[in-house]
């Protein structure tokens, strides 16, 4: 949540959509069915929530679809700031995300996915942190997008989010590559898994299933659901 007494120098929106079956994590549904996929994806929220509190920065809920705000807070509570992703594709609402929050006086400011639960709040820390010192940060994942984007007010690079093939493999080279066309100072985060696919699902399974307690929301749904356990390991 929020402190009202931070300064707006820097600010973080997550991106995130209402956990409607059939409507989130629709890869991933194909695989382990569309109830289980939504219930999956709440956990990543409560997850991704939970990294971003820690680190004690101001940051706003960029909620989709922009009717389901009253949901969000019906779901996660009326204490955050939410506010309505705009736009025809991910490109736009990413676009106008950054200039909602420029507009509330942010210098600096980062976008972050919503199904990386397992993402460090030291990879986050580096983010806010690599803004200081330069321009733009940009987190890769494997299948070639990107989990974190970030930019100095002074700096925005608009055409990083215009015309991108959304869904492929050169969403992350394209980027970087438009932003570098602006700017040398822009900072390469670690690669992190981001969560679309069973395999992904099962790749994350396995990295924390010999922890004796599960830390993770996303865990404790797994070993929750046995059904789901069976068709992941199958």
């Amino acid at each position: 949540m929020e402190s009202d007494t931070k300064v707006r120098h820097l600010g973080i929106f997550i991106m995130m959509k209402y956990p409607e079956a059939g409507r989130v994590k629709v890869r991933l549904a194909q695989s382990v069915g569309e109830e289980a996929a939504a219930g999956l994806y709440q956990a990543f929220v409560q997850d991704t929530l939970a990294t971003v509190e820690a680190i004690d920065i101001p940051f706003h809920i960029a909620v989709h679809p922009p009717e389901s705000q009253e949901k969000f807070a019906g779901w996660l509570g009326p204490s955050y700031r939410y506010f309505q992703q705009k736009g025809a594709d991910l490109g736009e609402r990413l676009h106008n995300g950054f200039v909602t929050m420029f507009d509330e006086d942010y210098q600096q400011v980062i976008a972050l996915a919503s199904d990386c639960p397992d993402l460090p709040a030291e990879i986050l820390q580096t983010a806010v942190a690599s803004l200081e010192a330069h321009k733009a940060v940009i987190g890769p994942a494997p299948d070639g997008g990107y989990y974190l984007i970030g930019f100095s007010r002074d700096l925005f690079v608009p055409k990083a989010f215009r015309n991108i093939p959304w869904s492929t493999g050169t969403v992350f080279e394209e980027t970087l590559s438009r932003i570098e066309s602006e700017t040398k100072q822009v900072h390469v985060l670690p690669e992190w898994q981001d969560i679309d696919t069973r395999s992904d699902l099962l790749g994350f399974y396995k990295k924390y299933q010999s922890q004796s307690k599960d830390s993770l929301h996303s865990m404790k749904y797994l070993r929750r659901h046995p059904g789901l356990l069976h068709i992941l390991l199958s």
